[in-house]
């Protein structure tokens, strides 16, 4: 299979990353980030498809755009609201610049290359934040 390298991959995009990935000093204890989100195996992948793709909506990068869990997408924008009318203390603008200074640190746990801009990147992470922690609280509050 040939790819156009026009229309599916910017080499300088690329090539900013890894320089700025490389470039960057993370400050883990022990002094290296490890990658802890992985690609299901492809073999896994064919065996049983429907345990390893989600059925209702998409956390995180791996499967956001993905149009037939993209409906989800106004529940998790309503959690969204809902959690920050909650923090009173915390502005947007705040939490956008905290986890701006993590985005490296987040892209680096992820097995394979995260095709999307720094503050895509932070949004998706704001919007499915609040959607687990309100799913989290409501299921506790079920209990």
């Amino acid at each position: 299979m040939s790819y156009n390298s026009k229309s599916t991959f910017d080499e300088l995009k690329w090539v900013i990353h890894i320089r700025k990935t490389l470039e960057e000093e993370f400050e883990e204890e022990d002094g290296e980030l490890s990658v802890t989100i992985f690609n299901v195996p492809k073999l896994l992948m064919a065996s049983d498809p429907d345990s390893y793709v989600p059925q209702q909506v998409a956390i995180g990068p791996y499967h956001y755009w993905r149009p037939e869990l993209y409906e989800m997408q106004s529940y998790k924008l309503a959690a969204t609201k809902r959690f920050l009318k909650s923090l009173q203390t915390l502005k947007l603008d705040n939490l956008v610049d905290q986890l701006t200074k993590l985005e490296q640190r987040v892209r680096a746990c992820y097995h394979k290359y995260l095709d999307l801009n720094g503050e895509t990147m932070v949004w998706m992470m704001i919007v499915d934040a609040s959607f687990l922690l309100e799913l989290l609280q409501i299921y506790a509050i079920q209990e």
